[in-house]
Order: C-alpha cells, then sequence, then structure tokens
C-alpha cells in the first residue's frame, strides 16, 4: 500500500465515472490539492447530496460516488467515523451509502464517514475543526493502513472493486 495518492489529473478521474457528466461530477479544481497528505481523493457535489472518492488499489485507480445523508436529529449524538475512526460530539458524520452492484436483494450500504470527506487530513492533525473527541495514541503509519483497508473493505462491500 502506497501511503499517499499520487497527483491525479482531470482526465484520470473523469474516466472512473463514465456514467457522470462533467455537471454532476463537479470536479473541485486539483491545483491546490496536497496530494502528499492524501490516501484517497474525496469530495462533495456543490448540492451537498453526492460525494466521490478515488483511491489506488491492487487493482489501479478505482471510483466510487456516494450519496450523502446529513444526519438531522433533534438530539446531537457523538458518533465515530467508520473509515478513520475520528470521534465526533456532534454532526461530524454524515451517511454515506453506495449501491450494491449485482446484488439480488439489498441495493445500498452505507457508513457513517467523516461529512467532507477529509478523513485523511484528519488521521494527520491537518484539519482545524473540530478536533477529535477521543485522541487515539497508536503512530500515523497504523492509522493510514487502517484508513485504506476500511476503504477498499467498503468498497469490496459494494462490489465496487473486483
Amino acid at each position: 500500500m502506497t501511503p499517499y495518492l499520487q497527483a491525479l489529473n482531470r482526465a484520470d478521474i473523469t474516466q472512473l465515472f463514465p456514467d457522470c457528466s462533467a455537471t454532476e461530477l463537479a470536479l473541485p479544481d486539483l491545483t491546490h490539492v496536497d496530494w502528499a497528505v492524501l490516501d484517497y481523493f474525496g469530495w462533495l457535489h456543490p448540492s451537498g447530496h453526492l460525494g466521490y472518492v478515488v483511491v489506488a488499489s491492487e487493482q489501479g485507480l478505482q471510483g466510487m460516488q456516494l450519496r450523502r445523508s446529513l444526519n438531522h436529529s433533534a438530539r446531537p449524538r457523538t458518533r465515530m467515523c467508520s473509515w478513520c475512526h475520528h470521534v465526533y460530539r456532534s454532526r461530524g458524520t454524515a451517511l454515506f451509502s453506495a449501491s450494491v452492484v449485482g446484488s439480488d436483494g439489498r441495493r445500498f450500504i452505507g457508513n457513517h464517514i467523516c461529512r467532507n470527506l477529509d478523513c485523511s487530513l484528519r488521521i494527520r492533525n491537518l484539519a482545524s475543526d473540530p478536533p477529535t473527541y477521543l485522541p487515539e495514541t497508536i503512530h500515523i503509519e497504523h492509522k493510514i493502513k487502517r484508513l485504506k483497508n476500511s476503504l477498499l473493505a467498503f468498497m469490496a462491500r459494494a462490489n465496487v472493486s473486483a
């Protein structure tokens, strides 16, 4: 596993999402992305209801479209991101779901993930707000490996990765 994602260009990313138009994909400006600290590249559509993830795996680059459902419960709850294990006091995660490809009964799977898809920054303490509710003491290499394994396992459950 590479510790970070190699720099990508628009063509690399758009070919991973052949069913999405450029408007639907809404790629952010890639010139200011610090690729050296990313284990995956994730971004949100301006509407806030779609998220996209690109990750490098043994099969090459893989992309996944996610639906985002924000936590609108009346009472804030402490939640943990399923990928990076960052613990938020309230409303820091969102339920992201992916369509399951080739499933007979189940149509979607979901996980509570950092609402801005910024797990790589969270495990490196580069995201300024909010700080984690329960700080971890494990080494950064273990956090990176756990993050990448969690992401790839989610993609495998959705039958996105071969």
